[in-house]
């Protein structure tokens, strides 16, 4: 019988689970065993007895749990010493979000990297990247809204009216347009941009007006992703965005290339143009950030202007995190799993994609 195994993380700052007690559920009724590291979903809300009730087993180690399964899930790279594993320990397969630096840690086991899923229709409902995405959208602007010190919505009141925020979202990705449109639903008057133009009608669709210019867009890749952009349109983009950056209580950067670093788009000046009170959250600074000002992890004052570099913004919302990772990883399961047996078909344009060992030349 066919087994999953589910690890703890070892990133003591991430606090969700690869595997929630629902999709155990659904891999138990399709025979397959399913084992849980010890505790590793409390951070998440989810305890032992929340597997144990679907029919997990509880394995009080990570080496049990490696020992025991076929397939072993995590979110995070592994800090596992594989060299120490056994040699009578192979074929395993690990599943996860990897975004290693390097070759694959050990030739003896399989590396599927779920970052790599490809951005076709098929492969969406396995797509962590977007699912993610949309929770660090959704939580930047709480964040925003919690840092600034005026409310979001127009308010009409015994004391007269008052204005809503004006908020800048610059990225009309996942993120992006999560962030538009939970602040539009708060009330906020909502800006978007993003230097590719098919993106304009996505922003109106969520409730948020499309800065528009005679900037020259389009800048994606045959993904959909943006691309990076030359210096001569990274200026005649600051130019653009001066103004409105200048004139907004808050601004939310999403802006990221992937496998590269973010493009630097709010500059030192900007900031200082910026009213006293201000908010910047910038979700790039795990990729280098979009903003000058600031460092990953920390909230920093510079000048009056609040910058907010939230690092593991997931965690905020740490079970609904892991319960759509988990769903995406039940999904990318039924790919790879028929009929209770492996099949890693080369030939699958989402398979080969994020099969690490088909990469790996050395």
């Amino acid at each position: 019988m066919l087994s999953v195994g589910c690890l703890k993380e070892n990133n003591d700052s991430d606090f969700r689970v690869s595997l929630t007690p629902e999709t155990s559920k659904k891999l138990i009724k399709k025979n397959i065993k399913v084992f849980i590291q010890n505790n590793c979903g409390l951070k998440s809300g989810f305890d032992n007895k929340d597997y144990e009730i679907v029919g997990a087993k509880i394995l009080n180690s990570a080496q049990s749990v490696i020992e025991s399964s076929d397939i072993l899930l995590s979110i995070n790279p592994l800090d596992i010493e594989f060299k120490k594993i056994p040699n009578n320990i192979n074929s395993k397969i690990f599943i996860g979000n990897f975004n290693f630096k390097n070759n694959i840690p050990d030739k003896r086991f399989t590396f599927l990297a779920l970052e790599k899923i490809p951005r076709i229709a098929r492969a969406q409902s396995m797509d962590i990247l977007s699912s993610q995405a949309s929770i660090a959208g959704y939580q930047s602007s709480l964040l925003a809204a919690n840092h600034l010190n005026k409310y979001f919505p127009m308010l009409i009141t015994a004391a007269g009216t008052i204005s809503p925020a004006k908020i800048l979202v610059i990225g009309a990705g996942v993120a992006g347009l999560q962030a538009i449109a939970t602040c539009n639903r708060l009330g906020a008057k909502v800006t978007g941009f993003d230097v590719r133009e098919s993106t304009k009608e996505q922003v109106e669709s969520v409730g948020g007006k499309f800065l528009e210019s005679d900037y020259d867009y389009d800048d994606s890749d045959k993904q959909g992703y943006a691309k990076e952009q030359s210096s001569e349109k990274q200026k005649k983009q600051n130019e653009l965005l001066s103004g409105t950056i200048q004139s907004s209580d808050c601004v939310i950067t999403t802006a990221a290339i992937p496998g590269k670093k973010a493009p630097l788009i709010i500059t030192k000046k900007n900031v200082e143009s910026m009213n006293f009170g201000s908010v910047i959250i910038d979700l790039a600074g795990d990729s280098g950030g979009n903003c000058e000002i600031g460092n990953y992890g920390e909230i920093t004052n510079y000048s009056g202007v609040i910058i907010d570099k939230p690092k593991n913004i997931t965690n905020l919302v740490s079970e609904h995190s892991s319960l759509v990772f988990s769903r995406n990883v039940e999904a990318y399961l039924n790919l790879i799993i028929d009929e209770n047996k492996i099949n890693l078909d080369p030939s699958d344009e989402i398979i080969k994609s994020t099969n690490l060992n088909l990469e790996d030349k050395n």
